[in-house]
């Protein structure tokens, strides 16, 4: 290969400077004009360098033109560096320079939608108010009876010794002598049952005129215990001489067989009492509810209950029958004029008492405890409570607000404090702008007023 001219050399130091050092710098290499001067031609990707001395040349030496040309050597154009996308950092800082103002105007707009506001909490104080009268109101229900029964089985036991029958015994004489019969004497009757004298007969004589037998009556038992010593009248009939007779003018009686049987009992009684007790009030109260008018309250029935049963404790039975009944009277009343006496009562008392600052908090609960009934009118005695809570108008809000306005809070604390009604007070701000100070306008003012346990 040709050797590289030396202009061709000299212009390759002048683009590696110009890369090294920047346009605008001057060239470190020595700038007197070379012998051979030269045009530079540059293109998209090369630069082409041509000896000024062929310029003007005649058209007839294009051939040596041509020649020379080919001889020169085409020098490629640097390539410049590839574009570096932009750093993190920079899109970062382009980001922050865009979000700064948008941040501003944001603020800005919340000031003007949303200006500095206070929040005054107020817990009010609240007090419990009671009340105990009497007051003539009410009509008297007629009386009304009910009753219900049942028969339940008895549970009681009984046992029952066998026991001999006892008598007595007539003697007849016919003698004009007095005739004895000594006691033990055994006598046998009609029924085959024995039976014995308790005492000595003493029988007196007979008496001619006018003609009668001498008589006497002496107690006697059976010589076996059981029922079958109770004979009758009678049984005994027999002629102990000619002279002698004795009977059993009435029955023997009380001789019984060891036996077990079933009683009544206290508790028998009154377990079958007790449901019918409770069906009854029942029966009574709906009895009762429905001769009320309307608004009408019923108070409690005055009931005097009676409980019969138609065998007594400790008799022999299988069942008993028991039956309840109970007798009432009650008093109705409006229930609308009570609730409002009362309330007007209860008014009146906690005006004085707590002054005009105070509301009653809910409708007062009212009880009736007793009903009088004296010469037909009814006195209805009763308690009654209800809640109080210190409480602000509106009009009196506004005012409150008018008050602390441009305040700062201490004051504005102090002066919320001193109303007579406030048991605590508190400032809530928004965390933004001056919280040292309440707003001069009202609107930027709200009161929340809690009222406090009693």
């Amino acid at each position: 290969m040709n050797e590289t001219p030396k202009y061709i050399k000299e212009v390759q130091e002048l683009l590696a400077n110009f890369h090294e050092h920047g346009e605008g710098n001057t060239p470190p290499f020595d700038t007197t004009p070379p012998e051979n001067e030269i045009d530079m031609y540059v293109e998209e990707d090369r630069i082409t360098l041509i000896p000024r001395r062929l310029h003007g040349m005649p058209v007839n030496e294009q051939d040596s033109i041509d020649s020379v040309v080919s001889d020169l050597d085409t020098i490629p154009l640097p390539t410049k560096p590839p574009i570096q996308p932009a750093s993190n950092a920079a899109i970062a800082v382009w980001l922050f320079g865009l979000l700064v103002p948008l941040f501003c105007i944001a603020v800005q707009l919340y000031f003007i939608v949303n200006p500095f506001t206070v929040t005054a909490t107020l817990l009010a104080k609240s007090q419990q108010e009671s009340l105990t009268g009497a007051l003539q109101l009410g009509r008297v229900i007629s009386p009304l009876t009910l009753s219900q029964s049942q028969t339940v089985p008895t549970t009681g036991r009984g046992h029952q010794d066998a026991k001999a029958a006892t008598g007595s015994i007539t003697f007849l004489n016919g003698q004009f002598t007095q005739v004895t019969v000594p006691a033990g004497t055994t006598l046998t009757g009609n029924s085959g049952e024995q039976i014995v004298t308790d005492q000595d007969a003493v029988i007196p004589a007979a008496s001619p005129n006018p003609p009668s037998l001498g008589q006497v009556t002496v107690s006697a038992h059976a010589t076996n215990k059981g029922i079958a010593g109770n004979i009758p009248a009678l049984d005994i009939n027999a002629t102990v001489s000619s002279t002698l007779f004795v009977k059993n003018l009435s029955a023997f009686s009380g001789g019984q067989d060891e036996r077990d049987f079933r009683t009544v009992t206290k508790n028998d009684i009154t377990n079958a009492a007790a449901p019918l007790k409770t069906t009854l009030e029942q029966s009574m109260q709906d009895t009762l509810t429905g001769q009320l008018r309307s608004s009408e309250a019923l108070t409690s029935p005055t009931c005097t209950p009676t409980t019969t049963a138609d065998h007594q404790p400790g008799q022999e039975a299988t069942q008993v029958k028991v039956t309840v009944s109970e007798t009432c009277s009650a008093v109705a009343y409006n229930q609308d004029t009570l609730q409002a006496r009362v309330t007007r009562l209860l008014t009146s008392q906690a005006t004085k008492k707590l002054g005009t600052g105070y509301s009653m908090l809910d409708t007062p609960q009212v009880h009736v405890t007793q009903a009088n009934i004296d010469e037909n009118k009814v006195v209805l005695s009763f308690n009654a409570q209800s809640a109080w809570i210190y409480a602000l108008s509106n009009t009196e809000q506004q005012s409150l607000k008018k008050l602390i306005a441009g305040k700062n809070t201490d004051t504005a604390l102090q002066l919320l404090a001193a109303l007579p009604g406030i048991e605590r007070v508190s400032l809530q701000t928004p965390g933004f702008g001056d919280s040292s100070r309440i707003p001069k306008d009202i609107s930027s003012i709200h009161l929340l007023i809690f009222s406090a346990a009693a």
